[in-house]
């Protein structure tokens, strides 16, 4: 396996680049990384894939758009479904073995502990676009006669991130009172992902799917944590459950006027999402190793190397 030749598409990203630090710590001598925007490789366009898929032994999927506004509804579909789909199909061409990248957010959300079997019935919540998005190939590829994985991450978090990590640290920044939601989300490093990640293609079977979780967190617990970090005597608000649809659809509404409001983040903000783990540990022997605080403590480092950001 070690000399197999390794394809990941959307490979030269925050967790492409981690992921290819940790296939060649593992010994993996063929990897090769490729994106739209350094390589023309667009999902989106399976002619600009198929030259490095058809040379490839497995292919991994990193490739996908993290949108939670309404107005790049489209864009979320084309790329988080079709783009998939379209990788699929290449993958079935040439018969290359498949692992896709996929998100906790796939699952929706119930009260319960989540695992890999749950089935969350999206009939009254397409509107949940991205999460939605990231649902529908998964059927797809389960039921393809290709050798196939899904891995399903959490919230990724890590040194290195300019996106989701920064902004939250950038929410809470200079704020003495800090309004959050009353649910609950998974966070895993960056780091511990890459691992996962090589643990299922080194070890899994054909169609074994796993969620790959650091720790479950309450949003207060979270934010508090982060105010704690910048050395913060912020006060953390936790907002009732009952502002719950009233403020979803405020914010549809603003939606429209305003296109940078989120509202699927506030909806799913008050959504408990609590992830079990057990397979992946039990099957692949994998353990998270970073805590999140750890974690957030280590991003914010690298926020201070690359950016101008102080603590306030």
């Amino acid at each position: 396996m070690k000399d197999s030749h390794i394809l990941l598409i959307g490979g030269t990203g925050f967790i492409g680049k981690y992921l290819s630090a940790a296939l060649k710590k593992h010994g993996f001598l063929h990897v090769k990384a490729v994106s739209r925007s350094t390589h023309g490789a667009d999902i989106t366009d399976p002619h600009t894939l198929e030259p490095h898929v058809s040379k490839a032994d497995v292919v991994i999927n990193l490739a996908g758009y993290i949108s939670f506004l309404r107005k790049d509804r489209e864009k979320i579909f084309k790329v988080n479904h079709e783009g998939a789909i379209n990788v699929l199909k290449l993958c079935e061409k040439h018969d290359k073995r498949l692992i896709h990248i996929s998100s906790t957010a796939s699952f929706g959300f119930s009260p319960d502990m989540i695992n890999e079997d749950f089935e969350f019935d999206w009939k009254k919540y397409k509107h949940l676009f991205y999460s939605y998005s990231k649902h529908l190939p998964n059927k797809e590829i389960n039921n393809s006669e290709l050798s196939t994985n899904i891995i399903y991450p959490s919230l990724v978090v890590g040194p290195g991130d300019k996106t989701n990590t920064a902004k939250l640290f950038a929410y809470v920044k200079k704020r003495k009172r800090i309004f959050v939601p009353p649910g609950m989300n998974g966070i895993i490093d960056v780091r511990d992902l890459a691992e996962a990640i090589v643990a299922v293609l080194m070890k899994a079977g054909n169609k074994e799917n796993y969620i790959a979780n650091g720790e479950n967190v309450t949003f207060k617990n979270l934010f508090s944590t982060i105010a704690d970090i910048l050395g913060q005597k912020s006060r953390v608000i936790r907002a009732p459950h009952f502002l719950h649809k009233p403020i979803f659809y405020f914010s549809r509404i603003l939606e429209i006027f305003k296109a940078s409001v989120p509202s699927e983040n506030l909806y799913r903000g008050f959504k408990k999402r609590e992830y079990d783990i057990s397979k992946i540990k039990g099957h692949l022997g994998f353990n998270p190793k970073f805590t999140y605080r750890k974690s957030l403590e280590d991003s914010l480092k690298s926020l201070h190397e690359s950016i101008s950001f102080g603590r306030g």
